[in-house]
């Protein structure tokens, strides 16, 4: 039996130590089926949100939901700190007459385990041989990594957060309704069609799907912080900006080669890299009517720009959405975002969409 306790013990420690690894340091995509935090997050995440799915009241969701990604961060850690001191308990008990006083029971090895771990040192249990006097070392040194690697990476998780919250607060079409990815486009088309500031916003976001990628695959964790903003979300933000590059590239001729391109190709490789990360499905795509897109067409007309015929516009639009929008639908699914994007006026009371009038033929 003490064989089996040693073994199974630095078992559950090498996966904690590992899992902490790869959660925190790691470079790679690939997020193994063994994958405790992987695991963690799945038996956290589908009840607490079966449950803010539940809730009538849209604030106090959003105000729950918005709990999760702290709250199960100082759970993660907690969990690897609990299971790695169980570990090493298994792997004292299995030594247990290898102390200076043998071990009287179980618990007595896990307060020992405990002790070692937080370096805490009180010195009532000692090991007796060199080689346990080095496991114990081992075993603080384990301690010690596994917090001081949490806590070195806390400044990068707020940093990371900070980044992309900061150019989500950005996104602004100049209306006090939902921001619409033709909206958005009009709103940067300057004088005479001046595509100056348009390009250089599309290369901003570029830029920013590059940084929330590196970020978000290395510290996944951060997919569950949500806004501050009321009516924000860096899922929906992002939605809004892509179609508006989808819906730029595919109409404006030659925009397919530019920064609106790149914008989505940057976006699809972000959402595809993070649905891996997570282990998200493709949901199906929201097929895109054609009554809606004669109204963006009509609404690109107002703009002076040189346009392709519309039949073309939509074939490109519809092939473009289909490499995008299934793992889009996924993320808004499985967080729970908000629907809509709200600019910087109508956030805090989340005005509704006023689609209507633009469908009635109304689109100033």
């Amino acid at each position: 039996m003490g064989a089996v306790a040693i073994v199974v013990g630095l078992g559950l420690v090498g996966w904690m130590v590992l899992d902490s690894f790869d959660t925190l340091l790691a470079t790679g995509l690939g997020s193994s089926r063994l994958s405790f935090s992987r695991r963690l997050y799945r038996i956290m995440w589908k009840p607490y949100r079966a449950v803010c799915a539940r809730m009538e009241d849209g604030v106090g969701r959003e105000r729950w939901l918005a709990r999760f990604g702290p709250v199960s961060f100082v759970v993660l850690l907690g969990a690897w700190a609990f299971f790695e001191i169980i570990g090493w308990g298994l792997v004292w008990w299995g030594f247990r007459n290898s102390f200076g006083v043998p071990l009287p029971g179980i618990s007595d090895a896990w307060y020992y385990s405990g002790v070692v771990y937080f370096s805490i040192g009180f010195g009532d249990v000692l090991p007796a041989s060199g080689g346990l006097r080095l496991l114990t070392v081992v075993e603080g040194f384990t301690g010690l990594g596994t917090l001081g690697l949490v806590i070195g990476y806390l400044p990068s998780l707020y940093a990371a957060y900070s980044a992309r919250e900061r150019q989500v607060l950005l996104l602004d079409d100049l209306s006090d309704v939902r921001i619409t990815p033709v909206s958005l486009v009009r709103s940067y088309v300057g004088p005479d069609g001046d595509l100056t500031a348009l390009n250089a916003m599309f290369d901003s976001w570029s830029a920013w799907c590059a940084e929330v990628y590196d970020s978000h695959t290395s510290l996944p964790v951060l997919i569950w912080f949500r806004s501050k903003h009321r009516g924000h979300s860096w899922v929906t933000g992002l939605g809004v900006v892509t179609d508006a590059a989808i819906a730029f590239a595919c109409t404006v001729p030659g925009a397919d080669k530019g920064p609106a391109m790149r914008l989505y190709r940057q976006s699809t490789r972000l959402v595809q890299g993070l649905s891996t990360r997570v282990g998200l499905d493709q949901l199906p795509e929201p097929d895109l009517a054609a009554r809606w897109w004669s109204v963006a067409y009509s609404i690109f007309q107002t703009t002076g720009l040189e346009l392709r015929d519309f039949d073309e516009s939509w074939i490109r639009v519809r092939e473009l959405r289909r490499e995008f929008h299934p793992y889009m639908e996924a993320f808004i699914e499985e967080l729970l975002a908000p629907r809509g994007f709200w600019g910087v006026t109508s956030a805090d009371h989340l005005a509704e969409v006023e689609l209507g009038r633009l469908l009635d033929g109304d689109d100033t």
